[in-house]
């Protein structure tokens, strides 16, 4: 049996949805359809409950998830060892990263190490929040640079290094009311039409939205759903009275028209964090954050956050 197989099921045990699963392995539905119903026959069992309105995991199904996941680390632990009793260890490190946020110190660092690790290949990949665990969990991102809400939250065998943090913001119409106030209380986005990622395409970048509007007791309705925020501050400039909430280092996104107002709430933070999965057997992920320990203590993080 093909260790993918394992890995495409528990990406569906994770998504419980066929399409964004087999959007996410680059496949179409049918032929995911088809691996996991010949996983089920190999077993003789069921692994998915199935009706026209959601999947859920069977108990032979969770239990399934739980050993394909052990057989993955296995596989990938023993796949390491003998490369390197072969003299043969995987020079190669994969990295996610969220564009704005984090491109420009990224390249810096990005430089240096090439120049004093010049045996490690580096393959980078600008992407949706959304598509990172995947990432991750499937080894196509060995570590990532993420944004996401300041609150803790911990996550089996994912480790993280915090770096800076990034303000929330809120975009109107330079016509709007509200455009020429330079601040706006969180709470007060609540009187406007929201337009916002919708939490069903997009689950994390649509957490991402609604976590400081509900922390502050604001339901997360947004009268404008969108697939993704880049497509939010674009229909912002259609909507003369309507809000969207963003984090600072996205300004770029909104268009001529619109104007950018800070937030008041000093708890409405994003922080901009390095994570990675510590299943990961690929040696190079070591070296990699020795050499960023190093390049963090020497900088001004907070400056960064002023240049935001």
């Amino acid at each position: 049996m093909e260790i993918r197989l394992f890995h495409e099921f528990l990406l569906l045990a994770k998504q419980l949805n066929f399409s964004r699963a087999a959007e996410q392995l680059g496949m179409t539905q049918p032929v995911l359809s088809r691996h996991i119903k010949y996983l089920e026959e190999q077993f003789g069992v069921q692994l998915l409950d199935r009706n026209t309105h959601k999947v859920e995991l069977t108990p032979s199904g969770k239990l399934l998830a739980g050993e394909a996941a052990k057989i993955i680390a296995q596989y990938e632990s023993a796949f390491l060892t003998v490369q390197s009793s072969l003299g043969k260890a995987r020079q190669k490190l994969s990295i996610a990263f969220l564009g704005e946020a984090t491109r420009e110190f990224l390249s810096s660092f990005l430089s240096e190490f090439r120049k004093q690790h010049a045996a490690i290949r580096i393959e980078c990949c600008d992407t949706e929040l959304d598509a990172i665990p995947d990432a991750l969990d499937n080894r196509r991102a060995d570590l990532a640079f993420v944004v996401g809400p300041n609150r803790r939250e911990e996550v089996q065998n994912l480790q993280r290094i915090r770096l800076f943090s990034d303000p929330l913001c809120v975009a109107v119409s330079k016509n709007h009311p509200l455009a020429g106030r330079g601040t706006i209380s969180i709470r007060e986005v609540a009187n406007w039409p929201l337009i916002g990622v919708n939490r069903r395409l997009s689950p994390l970048a649509g957490e991402c939205n609604a976590h400081f509007l509900e922390r502050h007791g604001i339901g997360y309705k947004p009268e404008i759903e969108c697939a993704n925020l880049s497509t939010c501050c674009f229909t912002l400039e259609l909507h003369d009275n309507a809000v969207v909430v963003l984090p600072k280092h996205r300004r770029e996104l909104l268009g001529e028209d619109t104007v950018l107002l800070a937030v008041e709430e000093e708890d409405c933070q994003y922080n901009v964090e390095l994570i990675w999965d510590t299943n990961n057997r690929n040696p190079c992920i070591k070296t990699f954050l020795e050499e960023f320990n190093r390049f963090s203590y020497q900088q001004d993080w907070d400056m960064k956050v002023s240049r935001q």
